[in-house]
């Protein structure tokens, strides 16, 4: 070892309490981070704790009218993300567009009137806004010693906190390990929440079609019906999870404000309908349930898959109920040619029941044409004879005609003949043969 190696050593040394009572583990000043805001409210125009239920109302409706702009102009880039036709939504969805909307805002007016009863108001936020941070990072610090200590030892925790700056390294653990944990912690809560709520309006029938059947009525899920549930569900699913979750991590106001937030954003993100690359939607790159993902279990095949939401998937294969969407498109290319198949069978059998028609018929006719050619030949002889011709295309006046010359004894002149009352032709009411017998007809008869 150096001389200059040993002087810095003896210098850390001498600057390093030899015990963890005497050690601070707080700095000097406080470092405030960027997102925290040093004031009343984080917007001087409302509370913290009105903000947090607002601000997932907003961003629900700012992001479902983006995706919905995406939907109406179809713009080449992305509609090669996109996971099903427009037509779609209108063909298999079995509720419509304002139905959706009515019962998205029932939820959320049941969500505000929720989280105005359980979360902490503005006396509790400035509390938390403006406490002693100094006092709180160095009782941070001295739990998180004394917990090292009892692993290691006391000289060891003393040389690891030296090594890792002491008091910056606490300061940073509460300003930014802490709340991360907390996040990823809520995190993990929701979806635990989520997962067997979801399953179990699955598995029992009366909860299924009572209650969640009312969100599967979307086939073809689309961003602003992400919440659409029978309002008793979403104030379980989403209203109660959500508190539970704020409540479990020990957040504070503005942290429940960030997590409400983000929530809705990605439920609405999962319900969007595009499955966007990582660079447009990163946040695939750190939550593995995506619109892709979630969009299986909307489909008939998927329906008893995929109930993680809206983060992790977990749960999904730990109990065997995870579906790929790489495993969703092979069962659909195999249901369709399964289809095209069966189509192609009824086809063939169509058509071979129809050439069997066709040789039956074939068959009959031969042996039926001698008795038909008979039969013809029998009614031409016993037709009826009117002279020298058979009077079947001749007009009714000739047919007449013939028919006075034939039975009138020779009289070639039927209206005289039929005057005389000599004439051997029978009468008939419907033919006038006389000028006589046509005045009595006519009503103009002087006799």
């Amino acid at each position: 070892m150096n001389s200059s190696t040993l002087l810095k050593a003896t210098a850390s040394a001498a600057r390093s309490p030899s015990t963890l009572a005497a050690y601070d583990f707080a700095p000097a000043q406080v470092t405030y981070p960027f997102y925290f805001a040093n004031r009343d409210h984080m917007l001087p125009f409302i509370s913290d704790k009105y903000l947090s239920l607002l601000a997932p109302i907003l961003i629900y409706w700012a992001t479902s009218l983006t995706y919905h702009a995406l939907d109406v102009l179809q713009l080449p880039y992305f509609e090669q993300y996109r996971l099903h036709e427009s037509e779609e939504v209108t063909k298999r969805n079995k509720v419509t567009v304002p139905q959706v909307v009515k019962m998205v805002l029932v939820q959320q007016a049941i969500q505000t009137v929720l989280g105005l009863l359980v979360l902490d108001g503005d006396e509790v936020a400035h509390a938390q806004v403006f406490a002693d941070h100094r006092a709180k990072i160095q009782s941070l610090g001295v739990s998180a010693a004394q917990l090292l200590a009892s692993l290691v030892g006391e000289q060891r925790t003393i040389q690891a906190l030296t090594a890792l700056g002491g008091a910056k390294a606490i300061e940073w653990l509460y300003w930014w390990g802490i709340p991360i944990f907390q996040f990823w912690f809520a995190f993990f809560v929701m979806d635990t929440w989520q997962y067997f709520m979801h399953r179990a309006f699955h598995e029992s029938r009366w909860l299924y079609r009572t209650f969640h059947s009312h969100h599967h009525r979307l086939y073809v899920p689309y961003a602003f019906g992400a919440l659409y549930n029978h309002p008793l569900e979403g104030l379980l699913f989403d209203s109660l999870g959500g508190a539970l979750s704020h409540k479990a991590a020990l957040m504070t106001v503005r942290q429940g404000f960030l997590l409400f937030t983000f929530a809705t954003f990605k439920t609405v993100s999962d319900h969007g309908g595009y499955a966007l690359p990582w660079y447009i939607d990163p946040l695939h790159l750190i939550f593995p349930n995506t619109a892709a993902y979630h969009d299986v279990h909307h489909q008939m095949l998927g329906l008893r898959y995929n109930y993680s939401q809206p983060f992790f998937i977990h749960f999904d294969v730990l109990f065997g109920t995870r579906m790929s969407v790489d495993k969703f498109k092979k069962l659909v290319e195999g249901k369709k040619e399964k289809q095209n198949r069966k189509r192609e069978e009824a086809a063939e059998g169509k058509e071979k029941v129809a050439n069997a028609n066709g040789a039956s018929s074939a068959l009959l006719d031969d042996k039926t044409a001698p008795v038909v050619a008979a039969a013809a030949e029998l009614r031409s002889r016993s037709r009826p004879s009117l002279g020298e011709s058979d009077g079947a295309d001749l007009p009714p006046s000739q047919i007449l005609q013939e028919r006075i010359e034939k039975h009138g004894n020779g009289h070639a002149n039927g209206s005289a003949t039929r005057a005389n009352g000599s004439s051997s032709l029978p009468a008939d009411p419907l033919v006038t043969v006389s000028q006589q017998d046509y005045r009595a007809k006519a009503g103009t008869s002087t006799a």
